[in-house]
């Protein structure tokens, strides 16, 4: 690794995905190296990483994300050693998987196994009990300190073929329910959505923001991986909203401006790991300090893991790097980046310790 010592600060990795299959040694289906989770964990504890928000996008992605969590909190117990990255969590569906959870695909009149899936929402009672599903493993989280939020949830409009429109709105509308009823945060996903996003964010505010303890009638939650317009930015932040910056916020030139007028006090980083890496050929890679040396995944092994990173696979020790690309389009110290991050993850998601 080549950097400026990042070591030396404190990071949060508010938005990471420590489920995906990569971290098993698993990339398109095939094996590639054996699983490394636990070294990437430790390397982003090294590297100044010691808290990380892991999100989840099913029912059962939430459950595993929190056996997950429960392992590493055991491991640490019994260890004894506490200079580990401590681990917390979402539960909630992703826009794109609201279908799979939500409705039922119809037969086709036609017979035609080409034509699009079509899709009719589940029975009422059926919502109900997936929803309370959840939220019984939402009180059973909160007792431990270790979910944290609702989410990853929002609208998709980018990819339409997983999941349409009105199923999006229909499973967005019953966890917004559900976030008030539990009084959590909100993990949000917005793409090609921001004014229906909005819209529909704007309709629940009240019941929100009462129901989060009403912190100068904003709502609390983060808008993930932000890479839409400023004006959709301004919109959202005028609802309280904090903006998730990562690799993916960083790519084009006009990327970088509309990060530039983000005000600091609304930006919380976060890495998206495994996915949205900053590569050399997006316009946030010139602002790099730190450097992580790779193999690519056919190369790598356990061993090589002492000292290099799988090529294009993020992990939260990388979070460093949006922090620097953000304080250069900033004209700000690093240092500066990372201490109003964490301020800002702290208001919105409160202490993030855990509670024994």
């Amino acid at each position: 690794m080549s950097s400026t010592d990042i070591s030396k600060l404190e990071y949060i990795d508010a938005g990471a995905n420590l489920l995906d299959s990569m971290y098993q040694g698993i990339y398109h289906g095939k094996e590639r190296h054996d699983p490394d989770l636990d070294i990437v964990l430790a390397r982003a504890y090294e590297n100044g990483v010691k808290r990380i928000i892991s999100m989840a996008g099913t029912p059962k992605e939430c459950e595993e994300t929190l056996e997950l969590i429960e392992r590493l909190d055991k491991e640490t117990n019994q260890s004894g050693d506490d200079e580990k990255v401590k681990v917390f969590g979402t539960v909630g569906v992703h826009p794109t998987r609201c279908a799979e959870v939500f409705a039922e695909p119809c037969s086709s009149s036609s017979g035609d196994e080409d034509e699009e899936t079509h899709w009719r929402p589940k029975t009422e009672a059926e919502q109900t009990l997936i929803i309370s599903q959840m939220i019984e493993l939402i009180n059973q989280g909160k007792k431990s300190g270790n979910v944290v939020a609702v989410g990853e949830f929002g609208l998709d409009y980018a990819r339409l073929q997983f999941c349409p429109k009105d199923i999006q709105q229909l499973g967005f509308r019953k966890q917004l329910d559900m976030a008030i009823e539990t009084q959590l945060p909100l993990y949000l996903h917005n793409r090609d959505s921001g004014d229906d996003l909005y819209d529909i964010l704007l309709e629940y505010k009240d019941r929100l923001v009462a129901s989060q303890g009403g912190e100068e009638g904003n709502i609390k939650g983060i808008v993930h991986s932000f890479d839409e317009s400023v004006e959709v930015a301004m919109k959202l932040m005028s609802l309280g909203l904090y903006i998730g910056i990562n690799g993916c916020s960083l790519k084009t030139p006009e990327n970088l401006e509309i990060v530039a007028q983000i005000p600091l006090d609304k930006v919380i980083l976060e890495t998206d790991c495994p996915w949205c890496d900053i590569r050399p050929t997006h316009a946030g890679y010139e602002h790099l300090q730190t450097t992580f040396p790779t193999k690519k995944e056919k190369q790598y092994n356990r061993e090589l893991a002492k000292e290099f990173c799988v090529k294009n696979r993020t992990e939260p020790s990388h979070v460093a790097q949006v922090a620097e690309v953000i304080a250069a389009v900033k004209g700000l110290k690093v240092a500066d980046v990372v201490a109003a991050s964490n301020r800002n993850v702290h208001r919105v998601f409160g202490e993030l310790e855990k509670r024994r």
